[in-house]
């Protein structure tokens, strides 16, 4: 009963972070490693108990041994279909990569927002893992006080991270050119 609780466990997980997606966008888009991990895991483990189970019962019931053998080499099969998806999926996150369109969106989105902010210039996102390093060059309003400068971009930083826990680090670079 553990794979399904931990299968319905990832299901839950990845429905409250997907928003509007659907399993098969989220899963081509996520960076999220370990719910790719365990969804592929487990549902390749209930899916062989169900392959084990339908061919043990038909070997019970023909007594035909050969539906045993076969029953085994359709769980391997299974076994090595959802290790290469698991393992394409998981290579492109091992080495470090751009975050999640929405979260670029709502990362530039909250610097935007920033009343001492005239432009966001750009902003660089790159996942290690489950963490987001964030960088950003902007363009601060005219006339500010570096003092004030220093102290707005140290509040901005801090309540990007709060926001989005998934940031590990964060470099905010006031500039004036792109």
């Amino acid at each position: 009963m553990g794979g399904i609780g931990s299968l319905l466990g990832a299901l839950r997980e990845i429905r409250m972070i997907r928003a509007d997606k659907t399993l098969f966008e989220w899963l081509k888009t996520t960076r999220n490693a370990e719910l790719v991990v365990v969804l592929g895991e487990d549902s390749a483990a209930i899916v062989g108990l169900i392959v084990a189970f339908a061919f043990v019962l038909l070997t019970s019931i023909t007594g035909d041994a050969s539906y045993d053998a076969i029953g085994s080499i359709c769980i391997g099969v299974v076994l090595i279909v959802v290790a290469i998806f698991v393992a394409l999926r998981i290579q492109s996150l091992l080495v470090g990569r751009s975050a999640e369109p929405d979260l670029q969106r709502l990362l530039e989105e909250t610097i935007a927002a920033d009343e001492l902010i005239e432009e966001v210039l750009n902003t660089i996102t790159m996942q290690f893992g489950p963490k987001v390093m964030l960088a950003a060059k902007i363009r601060m309003r005219n006339g500010i006080p570096i003092e004030q400068v220093v102290a707005g971009i140290n509040s901005l930083e801090r309540m990007i991270r709060e926001r989005f826990p998934e940031i590990g680090w964060c470099f905010i670079e006031p500039d004036n050119q792109r």
